[in-house]
């Protein structure tokens, strides 16, 4: 099918009755308009009324782009004098001249044009055309792609497709913009966005049959799926695209990318071969086609192949430069290979030319990286095409520090370059990560960007800076984490009737996702509840991005990334007598960071021993084996601890450890390799996500809250296949007691529905139940009585007033490890509430210990001392009386605390005996007498 002009798309034909003056009028628009019409109206001398307006613009239509200007011109200019310049024909003249405008490349002529006929169609009035209207906006935005301001074009096309899809005429169009859409998001790199994008555009495509816009949305997919690192699917939607287009396919753009797109994911797939051919294809389409930015780029994804995976550097200039001959006009694609190049210089140890390049660069893009921070992040949010601005400050980085490092002489000062690259580079991704929507696109550059900040940190120590190095430490870990808890503290600020819009759109989808989830892929149904689904996670996209424009508390609160200084930090330590040691595994070295309350020390060790250590470990901590393997296991947990902590030297009880990767239980870690020698004889340990994170964790709000939920399903539903879990129900009746007026459901009452509508409203929330942590791609999740809560059940729509949340349950800690990120799992999912400590577990714990541990850690909780000493004496308690089986680190050490661990201001059954029996007091001073009520937990059986 043949591609349509963009611009030009023509109305239906109306034909006048006079066929013989049509050939004519096609050779003498003008003329023979006068003439056509001239005996009716005497040359425009009176005025025509809508309906001939009409009938001239549609034989104007007739003609030729290039015949068709002074037609339109003259026929603006009687629909002006007669006062016929507020109806939907005057905005189709004025569009029309949008069109021709840009048709010449008039760009500014063009948008004046463009902007009166929405001016005109915008109009509350019978005669103007709503559906019109969204081709005007189409236009538009077409209009400020061309100019390569993309800011503007994408909030065009999305108000376009936003009200374009309401009209079936305009699904050609609608189905073009979601591919244009979809292509800059790509380009902004917020790849799960774009897939929705293309995925609607390849939807609306498909109504209608048209091929090419089928193919254009499909490939958008498969390039971001490449780039996610999913180069199967990948394969498999272009090899579907390629049967689109037929045996004898037609050259088009479409084609040619279809087969650039074909090559890149074989290059991922390392088939070198199969890729330069792909690549030939979409040249010589290109070719062809004579698009010169379409030969440049096949070119430059060439070089990129001798360049990044073939290390043939000279083969690889050559590609760029001629790349660089045909590029055109194309600003951010000369970019692109600038950096490219620049990249190039730099592993052939050409310093000073790779910077130079990078520098020129740099100036293209108009950016200056030497500004003072506030005015960088300003010109950052106005820069398009991110990625590339990303790729090219974190290479100048790169280079400044391998120049340092091979030079000692001058290695303060390029060290010093280096990290004021680096703090560049945090920045744009700081704004990246604020302007992507998805939840996988912003985990995928958390991922890329790890190895950033491990060259970041390398610098901060090359220079024996800990401030700056505490800043990377912080930036690479549970961002999103922090993301999401100053949503919870944005939505205070929020009037309650926006809080509940967006709880409302938060329910439909989640409710779609539900329906979906029950449906077979290929349906009918399917498809429609998928493309509902998408629509309304576009709405949702626009209202936040409205909320965050309007309310500037809301904004200030949910984009806030600042970092907390160290010294704020170590007043923070100092206050609870602790020690923060945060660890960051990178590719090449492991870097440990400990913070105490007046010294800081970065230490760096061998990644690559300390890899082989834990992957021995895990197993034997988490498992029997440990038992068969004792003195293994005791050499290997030492081996951990003088890589870990013997280096530090630490001097406080307290330790809090924020871990990288891999998530190893510290107090079973032995500090001689040929007895047990344990460090929860020496420590109480616990886990933060990030300092930052810790820090924003202080106890919720309590007013109006009761002290303890404790919930024991016991018996399961026979279609959950879990075991009954006997005497669970009398442990949670047990502890219960410990409080004030206590809820403590189990059996039959230990349902989903009941957890979810009482646990916000408990201080304190106890579960004893089964769990099941990410296994071959399934959720991590929670057995209640009746049914199941996965981790993308929790909310937020009701305030969780949650101080502490026990999982006593298997693998609760367990989930996807994101790299950049953490583990996602059901612990996270609860911190997410903005609940501030979980007590959790890291793999399958024993009924019998896990009750008998569970029971002693309230005991010491009720007495008011922190969680994390409460924990370990818990731990000390079980040892001392414990079977020589029992004593093993498995059998005690898998329940640990994740988040804050001071002391819960929760009511026990001895604080409301204090408070009574003041309240006496002062009755008996005042001469009134009351009588106290004793009070016994409400357990539903």
């Amino acid at each position: 099918m043949q591609k349509t002009n963009v611009l030009s798309i023509t109305p239906p034909i109306r034909f006048c009755p006079f066929p013989g003056w049509i050939r004519w009028l096609r050779l003498r628009p003008v003329i023979g308009f006068l003439l056509l019409f001239g005996s009716r109206f005497q040359a425009f001398g009176q005025c025509p009324g809508p309906k001939s307006i009409g009938e001239r613009y549609d034989s104007l239509m007739t003609l030729a782009k290039d015949q068709q200007e002074s037609g339109f011109q003259e026929l603006r200019t009687v629909c002006e004098r007669c006062g016929q310049n507020r109806d939907s024909t005057f905005a189709k003249i004025l569009h029309r001249l949008g069109a021709l405008a840009y048709y010449h490349k008039e760009y500014d002529t063009a948008i004046q044009w463009t902007r009166r006929a929405i001016s005109v169609n915008s109009q509350k009035r019978p005669d103007t055309s709503p559906s019109f209207l969204t081709k005007s906006y189409f236009n538009l935005g077409k209009i400020y792609l061309d100019q390569q301001d993309y800011h503007s074009a994408r909030l065009l096309l999305q108000l376009f497709v936003e009200k374009g899809r309401q009209y079936p005429e305009r699904y050609e169009q609608v189905a073009m913009a979601y591919w244009h859409l979809a292509n800059l998001f790509f380009k902004e790199s917020d790849y799960q966005k774009s897939i929705r994008q293309a995925e609607l555009g390849a939807s609306f495509a498909e109504r209608i049959g048209h091929i090419e816009f089928m193919a254009a949305n499909l490939t958008e997919k498969a390039n971001c799926l490449k780039e996610m690192g999913d180069y199967e699917q990948s394969l498999t939607i272009i090899r579907r695209v390629t049967l689109l287009f037929g045996n004898s396919p037609k050259p088009s753009v479409e084609l040619a990318n279809t087969y650039a797109y074909l090559a890149s994911v074989l290059v991922r797939l390392h088939r070198f071969d199969e890729a330069f051919t792909a690549y030939d294809k979409a040249y010589q389409v290109h070719k062809s086609l004579q698009n010169s930015n379409g030969l440049s780029e096949v070119t430059a994804n060439i070089g990129f192949v001798y360049d990044n995976y073939l290390h043939q550097y000279d083969k690889a200039l050559v590609q760029y430069q001629k790349a660089l001959a045909t590029i055109g006009d194309d600003k951010y694609g000369r970019v692109r290979i600038l950096g490219n190049i620049g990249e190039v210089y730099s592993r052939k140890k050409q310093f000073r030319s790779a910077l130079n390049y990078f520098q020129i660069a740099l100036d293209s893009l108009h950016f200056d990286d030497r500004q003072k921070p506030l005015a960088q992040t300003e010109a950052i949010q106005l820069t398009p095409y991110k990625e590339y601005l990303l790729s090219i400050i974190q290479d100048k980085a790169y280079t400044w520090l391998d120049w340092a490092k091979s030079k000692p002489d001058r290695q303060l000062q390029f060290g010093q370059l280096a990290l004021k690259s680096f703090l560049t580079a945090d920045q744009i991704i700081d704004v990246m990560r604020f302007e992507q929507v998805g939840q996988q696109s912003k985990l995928y550059w958390r991922e890329t960007t790890h190895s950033l900040y491990e060259r970041a940190i390398e610098t901060a120590f090359l220079l024996k800076n800990d401030e700056q190095a505490f800043h990377f430490f912080e930036k690479s870990r549970a961002v999103l984490l922090n993301d999401k808890l100053n949503e919870l503290g944005a939505r205070q600020h929020l009037p309650i009737r926006l809080a509940q819009l967006e709880q409302a759109f938060h329910r439909r989808i989640n409710s779609l996702q539900n329906e979906l989830a029950e449906l077979k892929p290929g349906r009918r149904a399917y498809d429609s509840t998928r493309t509902a689904l998408l629509t309304e996670q576009e709405k949702l996209d626009s209202f936040l991005k409205k909320l965050e424009q309007e309310n500037p508390a809301y904004y200030r609160y949910k984009f806030d990334n600042s970092v907390p200084s160290l010294a704020h930090l170590q007043n923070w330590l100092k206050d609870r007598q602790s020690t923060l040691v945060s660890y960051f595994v990178g590719d090449s070295a492991l870097y440990i960071l400990s913070v105490e309350p007046a010294a800081t020390q970065l230490v760096k060790q061998s990644v690559f021993a300390y890899q082989k250590a834990v992957q021995e470990f895990v197993p034997l901590c988490t498992t029997s084996q440990q038992n068969r393997h004792f003195g293994r296991y005791l050499s290997v947990s030492n081996v951990i601890y003088n890589q870990l902590l013997k280096p530090l030297s630490l001097s406080t009880e307290r330790v809090i450890v924020s871990p990288d990767y891999h998530f190893i239980p510290f107090e079973t870690l032995s500090r001689t390799a040929s007895q047990p020698d344990f460090l929860i004889n020496y420590h109480a340990f616990s886990y933060g996500y990030s300092a930052t994170v810790l820090l924003k964790e202080t106890a919720a709000s309590t007013s109006g809250s009761s002290a303890f939920l404790g919930m024991a399903p016991v018996h399961f539903n026979p279609q959950l296949q879990q075991a009954s879990l006997l005497g669970s129900g009398l442990v949670v009746t047990k502890i219960g007691k410990l409080f004030s007026n206590p809820t403590v459901l189990t059996d039959r009452a230990a349902t989903r529905r009941a957890f979810q509508n009482m646990a916000p409203d408990h201080r304190i929330v106890q579960l004893f139940t089964h769990a099941e942590a990410d296994s071959v791609g399934r959720e991590p999740r929670l057995y209640f009585a009746d049914s199941t809560l996965q981790l993308s059940d929790l909310n937020a729509d009701s305030p969780y007033q949650t101080q502490l949340i026990v999982l006593s349950a298997c693998k609760t800690s367990l989930g996807v490890n994101q790299q950049g990120e953490g583990v996602f799992s059901l612990a996270r999912g609860f911190a997410t509430l903005g609940i501030p400590s979980v007590l959790t577990t890291l793999w399958s714990v024993e009924d019998q210990a896990t009750y008998g541990l569970t029971e002693r850690f309230y005991k010491h909780l009720s007495k008011g001392i922190a969680l994390d000493l409460a924990l370990r004496q818990a731990k000390l308690d079980w040892l001392k009386t414990a079977s020589r089986a029992d004593q093993l680190p498995y059998r005690w050490a898998g329940m640990i605390l994740v988040g804050n661990a001071d002391p819960i201001s929760s009511p026990t059954r001895m604080g409301w005996w204090l408070g009574s029996g003041l309240v006496v007091i002062l009755a008996i001073i005042g001469g009134r007498q009351l009588r106290r009520r004793s009070k016994s937990p409400k357990a539903v059986y």
